[in-house]
């Protein structure tokens, strides 16, 4: 008799280790440890911050894209109202663009001589700032009075 109450003695140590989690996770019970939860979210917030990181960057890259095609095409625009204006003539001018606020434009029209052509040269260099002259897209071109 006292084999088979050291056998349920047993038995009852062995039920109460499985029921608190000791035993493994045979018991049927799942779950995550404090540990494993606490490295889960550690992993996640890592990949969260590696993400924003990237959309910000792309984000400020789409602006500076924006910013930079909007000055090309108001350089394109300056440029061949410049050329139908006719010969210019040497000196610097500045402006605003009434249609695009916060980009500006500086003209810079030089006398450049080449004697074997027979005509005179002006070098028209044109450049558009925006974000208070930080930023700068510049364009030349040269023009002829040769007719």
């Amino acid at each position: 008799m006292s084999s088979s109450s050291g056998d349920n003695k047993i038995k009852v140590h062995e039920d109460v280790h499985m029921l608190a989690g000791k035993g493994g996770r045979s018991s049927g019970m799942g779950g995550f440890t404090l540990l494993e939860v606490i490295i889960a979210v550690a992993i996640l917030g890592a990949s969260l911050a590696i993400l924003l990181g990237a959309v910000n960057k792309n984000l400020l890259m789409a602006a500076r894209s924006k910013n930079l095609s909007i000055a090309s095409s108001l350089a394109q625009q300056k440029m061949g109202e410049i050329e139908l204006a006719g010969y210019p003539e040497v000196g610097e001018e500045q402006g605003v663009f009434e249609e695009a606020p916060g980009f500006n434009w500086y003209l810079t029209v030089l006398p450049y001589d080449i004697e074997q052509l027979g005509t005179e040269i002006r070098v028209v260099l044109l450049t558009v700032t925006w974000d208070e002259g930080q930023k700068e897209f510049t364009v030349a071109t040269a023009i002829s009075n040769y007719r």
